[in-house]
């Protein structure tokens, strides 16, 4: 067929394979128009990641529902389609193993990093986005995080409806078997669990001691707003008395509290949340808004509000915030990401109206690819997939489908060394961004945190909210 490349190398091997078999094959497939239509629906597996994973799938399907000409020779067919698939596969993985440090990518050779990056990114790559490539960065979890995996982890279990059972402090699975039918779940736990602290204020490692947010609209004008948030983990302690529970909290796995500081207009608007360990009870949230001058408990359904002017809901806040147990997880294989771990200025430098730093480098890194969806089918996001850190079991990047498969938004998050207050140093934010690709605005986060600050539970009552609303500070 001349339509066919024929120096394309998975071309060859199979014009070489088909050579080797004969005429015995030929008796198998009516025609070579079937062998090479496996081609057409292999294409996917040159993109690498998860259009690959697609593309040697379909190629897969097409021999399996062949007419019953083919039927009867489905052995030979499978044979054939494995080899073809992995000589598609190969050469897209090739371009990933061949990046190295000091490479720079840009419009010119965007391909290699396909399947790499966002969607989105790779877009902007595309359209002249530039970055250089450099050595991977490396961090351990701290000390007592690790202690208390290796103490605890072996009794970790799933119920029936992918709770967590036995579960005390530290990574509650330490090995994933990707052949696992609960592997997504697994990993879903490791992500929820992950080290973050006993406790951490949220821009308390900022030059301001807030985080620091920009709003971009579509036509690059540009809104700051300011805040800080509050975390508690009263019953996962590792590092801070008690441990590893604050008496009276073993059913709270996590509170928080936020407060804007600026602009003025939105200064001590604040949100409180309650995060039980009971997967069958919701969580309490409160809002308070200057302008309404009391405190409203919140429903569930509005985690799924734009916290403005941002592009953010609640359930965005670390990726993903969603209770656990509210979602179906699949595994959907792993994948080499670009990331950066060592962001060189926090916040990092960009131009005005635009997201994209213009002076960082980006590393590789070995990532799970995630899928989340709800088992609420009014839930805001059908789809979202996580790019998950295999090492920290950080996110670091997040995309979200809408109702009708569009691609909607796209985050990630630049990471820096956490000089602990021991001393040790673990990984934590840096900057950060998220897209809406649909109306073209963008958000900015510079969200550095100060970790195990010795918080009391006290700090996470209605009480600080009503002092909030007084006019009071904490």
């Amino acid at each position: 067929d001349p339509t066919i490349n024929r120096s394309h190398p998975a071309r060859r091997s199979l014009s070489h394979l088909w050579e080797r078999v004969g005429v015995r094959v030929k008796r198998k497939f009516t025609t070579l128009t079937f062998v090479l239509s496996l081609l057409k629906e292999g294409e996917g597996a040159l993109e690498g990641g998860e259009a690959g994973r697609k593309g040697k799938k379909d190629c897969r399907n097409r021999v399996r529902s062949a007419s019953p000409t083919f039927s009867r020779n489905m052995t030979y067919g499978l044979i054939l389609c494995v080899i073809l698939c992995s000589l598609l596969s190969f050469r897209a993985y090739a371009a990933e193993a061949d990046l190295k440090p000091g490479d720079t990518i840009g419009p010119h050779n965007w391909e290699r990093v396909k399947g790499m990056v966002g969607d989105n990114l790779l877009d902007r790559i595309k359209q002249g986005y530039s970055f250089k490539i450099k050595e991977p960065t490396r961090y351990d979890v701290p000390r007592e995080y690790a202690e208390a995996t290796r103490k605890y982890s072996g009794k970790v279990r799933l119920g029936a409806d992918g709770e967590l059972l036995n579960y005390v402090a530290g990574r509650p699975f330490p090995q994933i078997e990707p052949r696992d039918p609960q592997a997504g779940q697994k990993v879903a736990w490791n992500f929820y669990w992950r080290w973050h602290g006993d406790d951490y204020k949220a821009g308390g490692g900022t030059e301001i001691g807030k985080v620091i947010r920009y709003a971009i609209e579509k036509d690059g004008s540009e809104r700051r707003a300011d805040f800080v948030a509050y975390f508690l983990f009263p019953r996962t302690r590792v590092t801070l008395d008690p441990k590893p529970v604050i008496p009276g909290y073993e059913h709270i796995d996590s509170l928080q509290l936020r407060i804007d500081s600026y602009p003025r207009d939105s200064s001590g608007t604040a949100t409180f949340e309650i995060r039980y360990a009971d997967p069958k009870r919701p969580d309490d949230l409160y809002l308070y808004i200057p302008s309404l001058r009391r405190i409203r408990r919140a429903t569930t359904t509005q985690r799924c509000q734009t916290l403005a002017p941002s592009e953010f809901n609640l359930d965005d806040i670390d990726f993903f915030r969603g209770k656990i147990t509210d979602f179906n997880y699949q595994l959907l294989g792993e994948k080499k990401a670009l990331v950066n771990y060592a962001q060189k200025n926090v916040p990092y430098q960009r131009k005005q109206g635009d997201y994209l730093p213009i002076d960082e480098m980006w590393e590789i890194q070995d990532v799970y690819v995630l899928e989340i969806t709800p088992k609420d089918p009014s839930y805001c996001y059908p789809k979202k997939i996580l790019w998950v850190d295999k090492v920290a079991y950080e996110a670091t990047w997040g995309m979200t489908w809408d109702r009708k498969g569009d691609y909607w938004k796209e985050l990630a998050l630049f990471r820096i060394p956490a000089k602990l207050p021991d001393g040790q140093v673990a990984w934590q934010q840096g900057t950060g961004y998220g897209v809406n690709v649909q109306n073209g605005r963008s958000t900015i986060l510079t969200t550095t945190r100060a970790y195990n600050q010795g918080f009391s539970p006290s700090l996470f009552t209605l009480d600080t909210m009503l002092r909030i609303m007084r006019g009071g500070t904490i």
